[in-house]
């Protein structure tokens, strides 16, 4: 069976989304590359652009069923199996951890890793026939530790770094290889500008005044041409896609790939700092209740 090259990649969302752009910048670096490229998301009327380029959009849901299990019929209809899944799809849930509805958590989940583990058994059979397939997890620097505020979504990128981890021994025997992507936060990508924006769905007004500070405090990523301060130290998404095409195309790829200062200098710090002093860094440099 000849290898597809067929690339699936989830979570391309319409180009005005704060979750769009990693996704789409990978989809039109790929397919200029020559890749075929399979953009999904939930909005086909947003992706009208990509399939203006010739790129294949598909709408996709990674919390139906139906809609994943389409899509990977359709690429097995054209190519034989999915040769490379990018798994994108996620969303920042805002919310302390006793006040945010648990419904809202499990909608969380439901996207950020039930979502992901579905559409990546349903990708595997076809990459084990074909004895080859790359499998890319899009996680983030907040795999890699907390911060108030947004434990749940932080909990499934620690979530999502386990599950990759057991999968790449798992499908090692077919050849098959599973990278993490670990970005520093991306310029642009989940940034607030009011408190409304956050989508708070609590009626405690417990942390009002930290809801204010950690606006602005987001504020740095907000500023993609000319980022000041924090920002400087955040990624692009294309440097993102860039690192993609990278971790798809080599022939002994990474485990991990790390983009961005903060990501590069915290394992050593976190090492070096212990448990405790870490802890007061977290709560001198992000902001708390």
């Amino acid at each position: 069976m000849t290898a597809s090259r067929a690339v699936l990649i989830t979570g391309v969302n319409s180009s005005g989304g704060l979750s769009s752009g990693t996704g789409r910048a990978t989809a039109l670096r790929l397919h200029r590359a020559g890749w075929p490229v399979y953009a999904t998301g939930r909005d086909l009327d947003g992706l009208k652009d990509l399939a203006e380029e010739g790129i294949t959009t598909l709408q996709v849901d990674v919390t139906d069923e139906e809609s994943m299990v389409a899509a990977v019929e359709r690429i097995t209809e054209d190519h034989g199996a999915v040769g490379v899944l990018v798994n994108n799809a996620a969303y920042s849930l805002n919310g302390t951890i006793g006040e945010t509805p648990i419904d809202q958590v499990r909608r969380q989940f439901e996207t950020n890793f039930f979502g992901l583990s579905r559409m990546t058994q349903l990708v595997l059979p076809g990459m084990r026939e074909q004895r080859s397939g790359r499998i890319i997890m899009m996680s983030s620097i907040f795999g890699l530790f907390a911060t108030p505020g947004r434990g749940y979504y932080q909990a499934t990128k620690h979530a999502l770094e386990a599950i990759s981890d057991s999968l790449r021994l798992e499908v090692k025997p077919w050849d098959i290889k599973v990278s993490i992507i670990e970005p520093s936060p991306i310029l642009g990508s989940f940034v607030p500008t009011t408190v409304g924006d956050l989508g708070l769905d609590t009626d405690s007004d417990l942390y009002a005044d930290f809801w204010e500070r950690f606006v602005v405090w987001h504020g740095a990523y907000r500023e993609v041409d000319k980022p000041k301060g924090r920002g400087r130290t955040a990624v692009r998404s294309g440097k993102v896609a860039e690192t993609i095409e990278k971790a798809i195309t080599d022939p002994n790829p990474r485990i991990r790939y790390r983009l961005g200062l903060p990501t590069h200098l915290l394992k050593p710090q976190r090492a070096i700092f212990g448990d405790r002093a870490w802890e007061v860094f977290v709560t001198k440099f992000f902001p708390q209740p």
